[in-house]
């Protein structure tokens, strides 16, 4: 199930899903880069090359009151959504 899509500098596509056994998977264009069992929301890194230069993603899934799922993404520490 697919949990987000949200789209990063120069159109880079990151997808974030879930399974009903609560397993989290970050892709970023097409392929998997990150993969956690988690219930109650986790914190996914992963480097990437664009534009020639290499770029570190954190992206934390978290559950936010009131019941919701909350998800903050970061490149190279700058908030490029918050929830």
């Amino acid at each position: 199930m697919r949990y987000l899509t949200f789209f990063s500098h120069g159109r880079n596509r990151i997808d974030i899903r879930n399974s009903f056994l609560g397993e989290e998977r970050i892709y970023y264009n097409g392929e998997q880069v990150s993969r956690h069992s988690s219930i109650f929301g986790s914190t996914h890194e992963f480097d990437v090359t664009e534009d020639n230069e290499l770029v570190r993603y954190t992206v934390n899934i978290e559950i936010k009151w009131p019941l919701r799922i909350g998800f903050d993404i970061y490149r190279n520490g700058t908030a490029l959504l918050l929830s």
